[in-house]
This record gives structure tokens, sequence and C-alpha cells, in this order.
């Protein structure tokens, strides 16, 4: 039994193309989960800067609002500022 086994193994080192073979089919592997492994890899990355970019929209509309907000404050206090100035106006013709 073990005597076949060894002439097994002796054939195939004497036939260098099958030993070549045998390596080859075993790189492909590795390079297969290699690239698998990569691609993995970059998917995290990805999801991971996905994640980012929603928390900085999220922020950013938040900040929109805010801006929206002061906008409409200093809207109002114009309309104010001229409605005083208005008035102001009306006294000084009434003083005169």
């Amino acid at each position: 039994m073990f005597r076949k086994m060894y002439e097994e193994i002796y054939e195939m080192c004497r036939n260098l193309e099958g030993v070549m073979q045998m390596y080859s089919k075993e790189l492909r592997e590795l390079d297969s989960n290699t690239v698998q492994y990569m691609i993995d890899q970059m998917q995290e990355d990805l999801n991971r800067k996905d994640a980012q970019l929603s928390q900085k929209d999220v922020l950013l509309n938040q900040k929109d609002t805010q801006l929206n907000q002061k906008d409409t404050q200093l809207s109002q206090q114009e309309n104010l500022i001229a409605e005083l100035q208005n008035q102001i106006q009306e006294m000084k013709k009434l003083l005169e």
C-alpha cells in the first residue's frame, strides 16, 4: 500500500507539469481569496464612508434649519427697523 502511494508521488514529482498544475491550482485559490478579502475591505470602507456622509448630511440639514431661522429673525428685525424709521419720520413732520 505504501509502495503504491510512493510510486504515485514519485511519478508526480517526475512529471513537473503535474506538480506545476497542482501549485497553479493552489495559487489561483489564494488569488481568489485575496481578491475576495480586498473586495470585503473596500465594501467596509464604503459602508463606513456612507455612514460618515449620512452624519454630515444630518449636520448640514440642522445648520440649514438654523440659518433659515436666523434669516427669518433678520427679516423681522429689518421690518421692525423700517417701521420705527417711518414712525420717526412721521414724528419729525409733526414737530416741524
